[in-house]
């Protein structure tokens, strides 16, 4: 976030000589004691672990650069395996927007090991620091350290100097664990902060508030009817709020199945600027809510101005409503127009890097420039399409309103309580069917008349498969049949993101793995290219990996090679809630004849298990009759996020449903 920075003081100028305040933290001298791992516990099961992390973030002034923020790092970082080597190189991402940019300075550094009882160490040589460009808006300085082996330890220290009034979030909680963690944050009192944490954990910060004197040098002229320029000395005094973050032994990070984002629940303390005073009495404030956010996107000139003038886009509109009056006909013919004309270039973004007639014209660009061409189409088309404001699942689950907050805009239809979306930013995407990366908990639907409606994104959404097998199996056990499987909505997208261009015998290799069969012959797919019809995909298989043959008695699995092996859900707790992206349906059906001369011995009973609060079901079926198995099976998930506090009954469910379905039916020799 950029943020204007030139403004008048009120405060007492005089001609001072100026001199730095801050000092830079210096890490104590290592000893034999440093390297010992065998009596730490945090050490013993991870790559590496952090000895410290230090960091001073405090904001300095020039009469050039006005103010900026500076963060002085510390790190100190044990090595204590072969994939613990990663921890030393150091990646920093510089950010950077038009000519304004943030930038690295004072890198020291050193690798220790310990050779024969004494330390020895290595220096850190600052030519050897990389700086790679990311993107438009992002550098990435990297180095790493010398003579890193198993069992040293490495350190550096570095500055940042940013012109952006973004405090950086204080990461406390790490992949690896954090056994000493320090921040001191300073900042002015006309600078005013909400201060919020994330994460399950406790901090309170020491907090005091002091004086400080910051001398800067300007330019002036010499005088009336003079044109000399010289340069002048100024100090300007004011309060700065301290607050001083410290705690010990931080675990790390642990994943766990289906987390969509595991830095939403990362130890951090965020500082989100609310507030700037720079003259009494004259305060401007921030987004404060919600609906302030939407509304300040919505009259951005890279924004909401965008959509005032879309004559550009009258012939292609008349084209569409010449031949077509149904609304969700409309919709899917201007998404189509524009998934054709467009190529998104990868770059997220809410707001254009150009005019979205220039992108129309160039048929490329961002999200906001190819989405806001969309909802600029679709109202030349006549209809009341909105942008809807997202934050993708990279970008997280903000936790209070800010323009931070979204990094993303779709198109969006409200009518009659129903909500339609697009995104043509995906090639296989259709009406109500977008990329996963879009489904993170709610948008907001923001429209020039000042509306901020927050939007549910899976309100719609279909997430659905089907697998009908129509097989028999032979006195050895041998199964033989056919597959057909039908994907809708959101499965159907998958399929086709994954699968569209690949070679038929490559789909064959990839089922035959996924499946564990020996052999594929024939693969038909139906409505491949068709973006808002199902997916049909039919195969014949061979199989003789799905029954044992014991004596006069075969053995096998009822869903065969479809039955849910395992459960996902293995640790007695869980800290995070159960993110599946969407609700969906997993439904499975198999039809199976037995070898003539056999009997059915024994089948499963039937289940029909329910979450709590209706959060997801399963039903389970056999039955049998002159000589041929029914199998049924359906799995489904009601709601995309379940919380924490029910896993102890989702996991017991997918327990359940493992037994079941890889219970035996039992067939016996007549």
């Amino acid at each position: 976030m950029k943020l204007k920075r030139k403004f008048a003081f009120i405060v007492l100028l005089t001609f001072l000589s100026t001199g730095g305040w801050a000092q830079k933290y210096k890490l104590d001298k290592l000893s034999e004691r440093d390297f010992e791992i065998e009596k730490d516990t945090s050490k013993l099961s991870s790559p590496a672990v952090f000895l410290i992390k230090h960091r001073e973030t405090y904001f300095d002034y020039s009469d050039s650069d006005h103010w900026t923020i500076i963060n002085e790092v510390t790190e100190r970082i044990h090595i204590l395996s072969k994939e613990g080597l990663d921890y030393a190189t150091k990646k920093i991402p510089l950010y950077k927007n038009d000519t304004d940019k943030e930038i690295l300075e004072e890198i020291e550094g050193a690798t220790y090991n310990l050779e024969g009882g004494k330390v020895e160490k290595t220096k850190f040589d600052e030519k050897v620091v990389f700086e790679k460009n990311i993107n438009k808006h992002w550098n990435e300085s990297v180095f790493t350290m010398p003579n890193a082996r198993v069992g040293s330890v490495v350190e550096w220290s570095y500055k940042t100097i940013s012109p952006f009034w973004k405090v950086d979030d204080l990461v406390l909680q790490q992949d690896i664990p954090v056994k000493h963690y320090y921040a001191k944050i300073r900042t002015p009192q006309m600078f005013g902060f909400r201060v919020l944490k994330r994460g399950s954990f406790e901090i309170s910060p020491n907090s005091s508030v002091e004086s400080r004197s910051l001398g800067f040098t300007y330019a002036g002229t010499g005088g009336y009817g003079t044109s000399t320029i010289r340069s002048n000395s100024a100090r300007v005094n004011f309060q700065e709020i301290i607050s001083e973050y410290q705690k010990e032994n931080i675990p790390a990070l642990k994943e766990e199945p289906f987390v969509n984002n595991i830095n939403n629940y990362r130890y951090s303390i965020i500082y989100e600027l609310t507030s700037t005073e720079f003259s009494e009495g004259n305060v401007k404030n921030y987004a404060i809510t919600w609906e302030e956010v939407a509304r300040s996107i919505f009259k951005s000139k890279n924004f909401g101005k965008q959509l005032e003038d879309t004559r550009f886009l009258k012939e292609a509109a008349k084209n569409i409503t010449s031949q077509y009056v149904e609304k969700e006909i409309i919709l899917e013919k201007a998404l189509e127009l524009i998934k054709l004309r467009m190529t998104w270039n990868g770059e997220y973004g809410k707001y254009v890097e150009q005019d979205i007639s220039k992108a129309y014209k160039n048929g490329a660009g961002n999200v906001a420039e190819i989405n806001l061409s969309l909802i600029a189409l679709l109202r030349e088309c006549g209809l009341d399409v909105n942008p809807v404001l997202v934050s993708t699942q990279s970008n997280g689950v903000p936790l209070y309103p800010t323009l931070e907050g979204y990094n993303y805009v779709i198109a969006g239809l409200r009518e009659n309580g129903k909500t339609l979306l697009l995104d043509a930013t995906e090639k296989w995407s259709a009406v109500n069917i977008l990329p996963a990366r879009v489904y993170n908990w709610t948008g907001r639907m923001i429209s020039d008349k000042g509306i901020a409606q927050e939007i549910d994104l899976n309100e719609t959404s279909r997430a659905e498969e089907y697998h009908f097998v129509m097989a028999a199996i032979d006195n050895n056990g041998v199964v033989t049949g056919e597959v057909k499987e039908r994907f809708v909505g959101n499965k159907a997208l998958n399929y086709r993101q994954k699968k569209a261009g690949v070679a038929e015998k490559d789909i064959k290799s990839s089922l035959a793995e996924g499946f564990g069969l020996q052999e594929i012959i024939g693969i038909k797919v139906k409505n491949s290219v068709l973006v808002k019809e199902p997916i049909e995909e039919i195969f014949q298989f061979t199989s003789s990996n799905e029954a044992d043959v014991v004596g006069n008695k075969i053995y096998f699995s009822p869903l065969l090679f479809l039955k849910l092996a395992e459960n996902p859900f293995k640790e007695e707790f869980r800290q995070f809630p159960v993110n599946y992206i969407n609700p969906f349906t997993n439904a499975k059906m198999v039809t199976l004849s037995i070898p003539e001369g056999y009997k059915v011995a024994s089948i499963p009973q039937s289940l029909n298990m329910v979450l709590p609060d209706d959060t997801g079901a399963f039903l389970f079926h056999v039955a049998e009759q002159n000589g041929t198995l029914q199998i049924t099976s359906r799995f489904s998930i009601k709601k995309p996020y379940i919380d924490a506090g029910y896993y102890e009954s989702l996991r017991e469910f997918y327990k359940r449903c493992v037994e079941k379905e890889n219970e035996k039916i039992v067939l016996e020799k007549v």
